[in-house]
């Protein structure tokens, strides 16, 4: 986990979900946002989900959001995948992995947790138990806090 400080300002994210729902991240200002940055091929990514679908079903009502950027996937596939594996939280494909560069992903998994001011508080690069301590408590905090 890397702490990021001063916080810097989260990229913009504008992304359509496979059933066309857009997806733009300025619009969850006021909230916390975990993006996830994942791909279907890889094994350590979707091994994580089930602990995110966790975290988001128990922050989901408080004031947490969580998006899951499919990079380098087709809609199709990232629908399918987040049906079999009931997640519900959304998952945005990026078949053409634009948002890579702007969000400094350079590994898959990577994932950036906005805090409600829209700035990045910290950064997780590899798999992660989302939905335990330390990292479910510091979400808890984001959420919890002003």
């Amino acid at each position: 986990m890397q702490w990021l400080d001063p916080r810097p300002s989260a990229p913009a994210l504008l992304l359509r979900a496979a059933d066309g729902t857009l997806y733009d991240r300025s619009a969850v200002s006021g909230r916390v946002l975990i993006v996830n940055f994942w791909s279907i091929w890889c094994r350590p990514c979707r091994e994580e989900m089930p602990a995110l679908q966790r975290l988001h079903s128990r922050f989901g009502d408080k004031g947490l959001a969580v998006w899951g950027v499919a990079v380098g996937d087709a809609p199709e596939s990232v629908a399918e995948f987040g049906s079999t594996q009931g997640l519900r939280f959304p998952l945005l494909p990026d078949p053409e992995r634009e948002t890579l560069a702007t969000w400094d992903v350079s590994a898959l998994p990577t994932t950036a947790v906005v805090d409600k001011r829209g700035r990045i508080a910290f950064r997780v690069i590899g798999d992660a138990a989302w939905d335990k301590p330390p990292l479910s408590d510091h979400v808890a905090a984001l959420v919890q806090g002003p």
